[in-house]
């Protein structure tokens, strides 16, 4: 072919933006170039595959497709080669010469003219065939159409916002690149990153790719099925486990697996696992890995965040569409309707294997519990869509339960008692505070369960699990304690107690006003002299004392004091009140008794010293008198 008939063409002014961009910046993750090309070689395959259904005669004698990959370190340069559909002259030019990925026009769309900026958009967005120039001084592209009488084409660049086309005598259909490549990427000329970066990539393309060595010997580098694309009866439980630890490098198998594929308007497969041990970083939302993103079998990412919902982020697994573009970005994710799709029904599949594990295997389900439950417990505020398949599977522990036991939603609706109408929880910074609790005392003696909240976040739980099964969630330490039927005869009791005590709550009440909204005689007090409570609509202890720990300005609320009028400490009170109500004595006594209830539901008070001589004092006294 003489100069003559050689055109020389200028590249689409985006393409040359983006030309200008992929040559002269210092992008660390190069390797991206050689998925996107073998990517485009397998795309052609498929075209041509198609294309030959019904008229088989096309292929000729050459019926078996494949993609060659071959190096020349002396010569610095790397072939890669399909027998695919290959390219007219007008495609050459539709393709490569202008923008025809919406991936890539969007990409070109975001440049700044500010390289460090623009840098960091390279490998955001699929870049395709012009990713090569990243490691590429010249490219030579030679095309021959299938099907088509037009002659083959010659295209070649060396990205400098040019290109030239011309004839070529290649008598096979398919496509042949030869890439240049620069001094300073000679890496890609070395058989073993070649392997490396092909079986990280396109390890599982339909097609084989092979190898070629200096000798000429043929290596075929892929060719195992991904076992998420073979049917689920052929698929034994070891082979599940042997792809989950070449998956995570976990050396325990899962605990569970959900495996499936959809066809239809939307196509995909995803293979998701739950773990058996908690990793390292589970409550670093933004360092925890997600799940492998593959696009009709090529590797995309492999922490893909926006397949699952943050609380759900301990699944392992894969996702294969075939409906998303290879040039997929992580901007493109968060907004593409297909991802969402996705995201829906692999969350729907999650839950309903752990729904399927807490009937059918307790045991895994204890082991799941404690290791990924606090986690898990942020859906409450995050997925109201399934909330009330969050509200089945979380866990508490129980008054009816032995540390580090768990108890459901359900089971305690099984365990409850014929007249109680309320599911009833405390919450406190561990379960020794909570058992030791005054609140629980009418509690334990009707042998009612309450549910532990022993988890910060149990405090944010809450506010989304109001009720359950029609029954309220009620806070055993706020508002005015009714049991019904359960405390009827106590309820009498409380009545007639109130106006015995009506005159001794008011000075109580006055003379410790600047802690107290109100006194009230109680019926939750079986041993203790009295205990606080907070309003319903206040905020309890354990949330402010959680808020202080973490630094939040917290106005405290005035509580509630409720005594016990059963108790000898009151009894004596209220007489020494009758005596004499102007007695000083009175007024030290209620302190102390607040102080009491304060360090019994946890809390600190705010003069220790003044409490521990108020002590000191009245253990003299009644030792001077023994």
């Amino acid at each position: 072919m003489t100069a003559a008939t050689q055109e020389k063409m200028e590249f689409q002014t985006e393409v040359k933006q983006l030309l200008n961009l992929m040559i002269h910046s210092l992008y660390s993750n190069k390797e991206i170039f050689l998925r996107e090309l073998i990517s485009n070689a397998s795309d052609a395959i498929d075209k041509a595959r198609y294309e030959s259904l019904t008229k088989i005669e096309m292929l000729g004698e050459d019926k078996t497709f494949r993609i060659q990959v071959s190096a020349d370190a002396e010569r610095k340069i790397l072939r890669i080669s399909d027998n695919g559909v290959g390219m007219t002259r007008e495609e050459l030019i539709k393709n490569i010469g202008t923008i025809a990925s919406s991936g890539t026009k969007k990409f070109v769309e975001q440049l700044t003219g500010d390289q460090k900026k623009d840098m960091s958009l390279i490998g955001q967005f699929g870049v395709g065939f012009y990713s090569v120039f990243m490691v590429a001084d010249k490219v030579i592209l030679t095309t021959k159409r299938l099907g088509a009488d037009a002659p083959a084409m010659r295209w070649e660049s060396t990205g400098d916002g040019t290109f030239t086309l011309e004839e070529s005598d290649k008598k096979d259909r398919g496509t042949e690149l030869e890439i240049h490549i620069k001094d300073e990427d000679k890496e890609y000329l070395e058989d073993h990153r070649i392997r490396t970066v092909i079986r990280k990539y396109s390890e599982y393309i339909s097609h084989p790719i092979s190898l070629a060595d200096k000798d000429g010997k043929e290596e075929v580098l892929n060719g195992k099925p991904p076992i998420w694309r073979r049917s689920k009866s052929e698929i034994s439980k070891e082979q599940y486990d042997e792809f989950y630890k070449h998956l995570t490098y976990d050396d325990e198998p899962p605990l569970a697996l959900t495996h499936n594929q959809v066809e239809g308007a939307l196509e995909y497969t995803t293979l998701l696992y739950i773990p058996a041990k908690a990793p390292y970083d589970l409550f670093h939302p933004e360092k925890a890995n997600g799940l492998s993103l593959y696009v009709k079998r090529v590797f995309i990412m492999n922490d893909c965040k926006e397949l699952l919902p943050t609380y759900l982020r301990f699944a392992k697994g894969i996702v294969d569409s075939e409906d998303l573009p290879l040039n997929v970005s992580r901007e493109i994710l968060q907004k593409n309707a297909v991802i969402q799709k996705i995201n829906k029904a692999a969350t729907k599949k999650i839950l309903q294997l752990l729904e399927t594990m807490a009937k059918e295997e307790k045991d895994k389900y204890r082991t799941f519990w404690k290791e990924f439950g606090n986690v898990f417990k942020e859906g409450f505020h995050m997925n109201w869509e399934n909330l009330d398949d969050l509200k089945r599977l979380v866990r508490f522990e129980s008054s009816t339960t032995a540390a580090g036991e768990y108890a459901g939603l359900e089971e305690y609706v099984v365990r409850m008692k014929a007249e109680q109408k309320d599911i009833y929880y405390i919450s406190g910074e561990s379960r020794a505070a909570v058992e030791h609790s005054p609140h629980l005392e009418v509690f334990k003696s009707k042998e009612i369960e309450v549910l532990y909240l022993i988890d910060p976040i149990d405090e944010w739980v809450v506010q989304s699990l109001a009720e359950f099964d029609g029954k309220k969630l009620l806070n055993v330490a706020k508002g005015d304690l009714d049991l019904g039927e359960l405390s009827k005869e106590e309820k009498k009791a409380q009545k007639k107690a109130e106006g015995t005590y009506k005159k001794f709550m008011g000075d109580f009440q006055e003379k410790a006003a600047d802690l107290l909204k109100e006194v009230r005689v109680t019926s939750r007090l079986k041993e203790s002299p009295c205990c606080l409570v907070a309003d319903e609509e206040d905020m309890g202890a354990n949330m402010e004392r959680i808020l202080k720990m973490a630094n939040q300005k917290v106005t405290a609320s005035k509580r509630i004091l409720e005594i016990n009028p059963e108790h000898p400490i009151m009894q004596s009170l209220q007489k020494m009140y009758d005596a004499d109500a102007a007695n000083p004595k009175l007024g030290d006594w209620y302190k102390l008794l607040v102080d009491q209830a304060l360090l019994a539901e946890g809390s600190e008070i705010k003069d220790p010293a003044g409490y521990v001589s108020k002590v000191n004092g009245f253990l003299a006294e009644m030792l001077a008198k023994a």
